[in-house]
């Protein structure tokens, strides 16, 4: 295990305080809670690691990202939080799971135990898939658990994998659905469980080998970032190509005609399909396909997108939701109908930030890009 003082350096923790004004204005949690901002971090790792180790401050950290884009890529203050997170783990510390723990547990079951949701019982008539091998593989991810496990959030997963498949149908493409796959381990590698990430990491690439996959297409932003840069970083990577289903389908937008939509979007760029994978312009490809669409762009967008409020099922408290709501005001003050999306967890967040219970302050319908572009294909 690499000490603080080396992971200081590693990721240029220290840089923080010749930008701190600009990172204190930046981080979304910093702007809601004045007990937190980068530079005490920062302070903290230099003046007492051991204390760093046990401070809520590394669990109230969003690992958004907008650090390095603040600090022109010089300081990783994410990386370097998941790294103090494992030592924090492996010392009896962790963070607050939110929804009972129950999603990290289900995961941690799927890392070492033979307990894994149903991964095609969800597949209608109408969805075209190959079983066992195939050139173009599918994955599913959380999908399936967070419709059970959180209806009243309406989360819509399995509609967007429905849709996803129904796109990929349209072209052509009949992918494999694996029944043997597991969780890909983003929240269990970011809550300090490396060893619980790394069992499901080599469960699930053995089962993409075996599939004989040359494809690998993905819906959710965490799944991806984790298949494409956190599996080859522990465990050496997939020998096949990884992409975002938007990145797919945006490829291939002259074969797909869709239906008029008259509506005033805008598009909130998740945090791992952002700044973790570089993708921003083909969900907005899409969205400019579909006829009648009018995409205006919030103040904090692309490589500032501002995070969703809430990372790896970990800290979702007050400070979330006035995230959540500042970023909702922020499509509402660009005259948008509707805030669209390519995460199901940041339409998640952002669908409960909109319930009354939780002083629902802004009227936002947010939708999934993915089942738009589905429920909008002719022919």
């Amino acid at each position: 295990m690499i000490e603080i003082d080396k992971l200081v350096e590693q990721y240029n923790i220290l840089d923080v305080g010749e930008h701190a004004e600009k990172l204190n204005e930046t981080c979304p949690v910093a702007g809601v809670n004045l007990e937190f901002s980068p530079e005490k971090i920062a302070m903290l790792a230099k003046k007492d690691p051991g204390a760093l180790v046990e401070s809520p401050l590394i669990w109230e950290c969003l690992a958004c990202g907008l650090c390095r884009q603040v600090t022109e890529q010089r300081v990783d203050m994410s990386l370097f939080i998941r790294n103090v997170r494992e030592q924090a783990s492996n010392s009896g510390f962790h963070g607050t799971e939110t929804h009972g723990g129950m999603l990290i547990t289900t995961q941690r079951l799927s890392a070492f135990t033979s307990a894994n949701p149903r991964r095609t019982g969800w597949i209608n008539e109408a969805l075209k898939v190959e079983s066992g091998k195939g050139k173009y593989l599918y994955w599913v991810g959380g999908a399936p658990f967070f419709d059970a496990v959180m209806p009243e959030l309406k989360p819509a997963a399995l509609d967007s994998a429905r849709a996803a498949i129904l796109l990929l149908n349209k072209l052509g493409v009949r992918p494999v659905v694996l029944e043997n796959e597991r969780f890909s381990g983003h929240d269990l590698l970011w809550t300090g469980d490396t060893k619980g990430f790394r069992s499901l990491a080599d469960q699930n690439m053995l089962a993409i080998k075996n599939s004989g996959a040359k494809v690998l297409i993905v819906s959710s932003p965490e799944d991806y970032y984790t298949l494409a840069k956190s599996y080859a970083e522990y465990s050496g990577g997939l020998d096949c190509e990884i992409c975002h289903i938007t990145e797919f389908v945006a490829n291939h937008l002259s074969e797909l005609k869709f239906s008029e939509y008259r509506q005033r979007v805008t598009y909130h760029d998740p945090c791992r399909l952002g700044r973790g994978m570089g993708v921003y312009d083909a969900p907005r490809e899409i969205l400019r396909a579909i006829p009648g669409v009018e995409l205006v762009e919030m103040k904090n967008t692309r490589d500032y997108s501002s995070c969703c409020g809430t990372s790896c099922w970990t800290n979702c408290n007050r400070y979330s939701k006035l995230i959540q709501i500042n970023r909702l005001r922020e499509a509402a003050s660009v005259g948008a109908e509707a805030l669209v999306t390519t995460c199901w967890e940041c339409a998640i967040h952002f669908n409960c930030a909109t319930r009354p219970e939780a002083w629902r302050q802004v009227f936002m319908d947010v939708s999934d890009l993915t089942v738009l572009a589905a429920s909008l294909l002719q022919g």
